[in-house]
Formats: C-alpha cells, sequence, structure tokens
C-alpha cells in the first residue's frame, strides 16, 4: 500500500530548500529523458533509417492534403523527432471511393496517434474497368505496372520528407484497394515488409517477388461483391509462394505452418466490408514484422 503523507509530513515538505527541490527535478528529467532514448533506441534497432531522417523534429499530420503526379494522397503522422525512423502504412481505397473515406473507415489517423506511425492514402487512377462499368480505382494483375511505378514513386518522396524506418512499409487496402495491396506484395516486394488486404484478393498467376511477403488476408464469407471463393485462391497462390506446409486454426483464423514468410486467412461471416477489428487485427500483424533487407530503389 502506497504511504500516505501525513501533515508533519507535508510540512517538512514546504520547509526544504529550494535548491534541493529544484536539483531533485531536474535529476527526475534527466532519469526521464534517458529512459526515453533508450526506449526510442530499442524501438528502432535494427530498422534502416531513411533519407528525411534528420536533426530537429517533425510535426504533426493530420489528414494532410498532397499531390503527386496528379494523384492526391493524405497523410497522418504523429510529432515526433526527426530523426526517429517511423513504421509507414499505405492504405488503397476501394473502387470508386476515394482516400477520405477509407480514412474516416478504418481508424488508422488514430493509430497514427497513438501507435507512433506514418499512415497514408494514396488515390488510385480514372479509367479502371471492374464491375461492369469504370470509375477510380487501382490495378488487378501482375501486368500491370501504372499503379506500381506511381507507388513506388511516392515511397521515394516520403522517405525523402519524413523519417521513415525503410524495414517497416506496410500496405493494405479495402475491395479493390485490397486486390492491389495483395499485388503489391509481390510486385513491391523489395519494399514491403507486410501486406494485409481486405474483401480483396486473387491468384497472382506466374508472379514472381524478389522476396516472400508475410500476408494477413481479411475477407467475409457472405461477401456478394468479392467471392470468398476468388479470396480462397489467392490464398492457396500466397501459401506456395510462401513455401507453406499444413494449416491450423489460430486466434479465430488459419494460419499455415512451415512458411518462408507467413500467411494468415481470417474469414469471417461479414459481408463486403471493414471488419470492426480489423483495423487493430492488422497492426499487430504488421507491428511484429520488418524486412530483412533496406529494400532498392
Amino acid at each position: 500500500m502506497a504511504r500516505v503523507e501525513s501533515p508533519r509530513d507535508l510540512a517538512r515538505a514546504r520547509q526544504r530548500p529550494p535548491g534541493r527541490v529544484c536539483a531533485g527535478l531536474v535529476a527526475l528529467a534527466l532519469v526521464l529523458a534517458a529512459s526515453e532514448r533508450a526506449a526510442s533506441e530499442r524501438h528502432d534497432a535494427g530498422g534502416v533509417a531513411s533519407t528525411g531522417c534528420r536533426a530537429g523534429s517533425l510535426p504533426a499530420a493530420n489528414g494532410e492534403r498532397h499531390e503527386l503526379d496528379g494523384r492526391a494522397y493524405l497523410l497522418d503522422a504523429p510529432t515526433a523527432p526527426a530523426d526517429r525512423p517511423l513504421p509507414l502504412v499505405l492504405a488503397f481505397h476501394g473502387f470508386r471511393s476515394n482516400p477520405a473515406d477509407l480514412r474516416g473507415g478504418t481508424g488508422l489517423s488514430e493509430l497514427a496517434r497513438t501507435e507512433g506511425l506514418v499512415a497514408v492514402y494514396p488515390e488510385g487512377h480514372d479509367g479502371v474497368a471492374l464491375l461492369g462499368t469504370t470509375g477510380r480505382g487501382w490495378d488487378l494483375r501482375p501486368e500491370q505496372t501504372r499503379d506500381r511505378d506511381f507507388v513506388r514513386a511516392l515511397l521515394d518522396r516520403l522517405e525523402g520528407e519524413r523519417c521513415i524506418d525503410r524495414t517497416r512499409i506496410f500496405a493494405t487496402g479495402m475491395s479493390n484497394g485490397g486486390f492491389f495491396s495483395s499485388l503489391l506484395g509481390c510486385q513491391l516486394a523489395d519494399r514491403l515488409a507486410a501486406v494485409a488486404p481486405v474483401a480483396g484478393a486473387l491468384d497472382l498467376g506466374d508472379c514472381r517477388a524478389a522476396r516472400p511477403v508475410p500476408i494477413l488476408l481479411m475477407y467475409g464469407s457472405r461477401d456478394p461483391i468479392v467471392s470468398p471463393e476468388m479470396v480462397d485462391g489467392a490464398v492457396a497462390w500466397w501459401a506456395e509462394h510462401n513455401g507453406c506446409h499444413a494449416s491450423a486454426p489460430s486466434d479465430g483464423c488459419t494460419r499455415w505452418s512451415g512458411c518462408v514468410a507467413d500467411v494468415v486467412a481470417c474469414k469471417g461471416g461479414q459481408g463486403h466490408m471493414w471488419p470492426f477489428d480489423a483495423t487493430d487485427r492488422i497492426w499487430r500483424f504488421f507491428a511484429s514484422r520488418s524486412s530483412p533487407t533496406e529494400g532498392s530503389k
């Protein structure tokens, strides 16, 4: 039980010389600062700092709008020392949707603040043919490279402007954005540490990644837009691509064993939606992983 100070104790405390009190406060501040530095060093151990890391500090970003090559992207980031490399999460919107809707529906902006990460929501390109119509969206097939090249250029910019840990760059997305994040796991394996498509992924055929990439797939058995059988095909592709063997239930999902890089599939009973626990589960999956290489440009 904590000791309760008596009135006599409080009186004695008020009589202590101011210099002694100030010295104690300074000592306490130094201890706390040292602890914070040690925690930061442990957090960043093994990371690779981007070219944007420098002295000083970086201000918070709260849904800031930027443009690159005629496309918009939104940015969330916490206030942080400019020499501390932070993880980066790319989040891709669905077909005929936009970055603001995805940002508002996932809670990634709050996660950026509480977990100390940079979240970026890029905009797709117009003219994507899907579901019998056309609109703004993302590439689906390995032979399509327009969006891959855009994301590579976006990463180059972000790594130059902010302090990013190049071994902790991740991608997720909803629906068409989920298809694209899965595709990027193959096309940009040299830059991504892990991917987590939601409600969208397919068999990537003869796509060959630079290395196996960990993947978490979340989808619904009652999805009327993206059939669960289609995503099942993607799960099978990734399990083979990552050299997996047997599978078994784990934490409400299916986890494969013997993989060079993890494959986890979470098939729930939902329809075409971002599950309520998706953001937390995705971040827990990302947070324990990093790329084994610095990545190339």
